[in-house]
């Protein structure tokens, strides 16, 4: 489903009014997108998912003080990357880090089509820098996903995160640096 602001408004207040099917159209709008964050946060499938539901629900509940200052898919964010760091922040202090999930691969990436080899160097590829995401520290890791694999604008991590757009263009160069410096000795990373 891909539907105009002005659909997704609709939607938006007719779910305000208690239409829980309106609801669930905007889950399914954005239920992709919402769990590819968090798992990027998380580096788990397992604790993605739960975050996601998690998201879901805090949205439903909460969906009366949505004002609409900013995009649905905006807020969902917020959302999202708040319960999914405080979940990495509550699993960090038990003692539980996965840098990968279960299987030690990554959805979407073993893609045969090229031969057996090239998606096993592939996933291994996505694996190691997957792991590379998660070593990073959190405010540097949050922007770093959101930007470069998520694909948002600075101005939408800024409000995302509700931080300055200055903070969040220089954690994204620190983030970006120290990808580079953990990957260079496993690829070739340009200068």
């Amino acid at each position: 489903m891909s539907g105009t602001p002005l659909e997704e408004m609709e939607l938006v207040e007719r779910a305000k009014a208690g239409d829980a099917a309106c609801f669930a159209s905007l889950v399914r709008l954005y239920q992709d997108r919402v769990y590819s964050v968090a798992y990027r946060v998380l580096a788990s499938a397992e604790d993605a998912a739960d975050t996601a539901q998690e998201t879901f629900l805090a949205a439903w509940e909460g969906l009366a003080r949505f004002r609409g200052d900013s995009s649905l898919y905006t807020w969902l964010y917020r959302i999202a990357v708040n319960k999914a760091l405080a979940r990495r922040r509550s699993r960090a202090s038990k003692g539980r880090f996965v840098a990968g999930s279960a299987d030690g691969s990554l959805d979407g990436v073993a893609d045969f089509a090229d031969g057996p080899q090239v998606a096993v160097e592939r996933a291994e590829n996505a694996r190691i820098v997957q792991a590379a995401i998660s070593a990073l520290p959190e405010d540097l890791r949050v922007i770093v996903v959101l930007r470069d694999i998520e694909g948002l604008e600075y101005e939408e991590i800024a409000e995302v995160l509700e931080i300055p757009l200055g903070t969040v263009k220089s954690r994204l160069h620190r983030g970006r640096l120290d990808l580079r410096e953990s990957l260079k000795g496993v690829f070739r990373v340009a200068p």
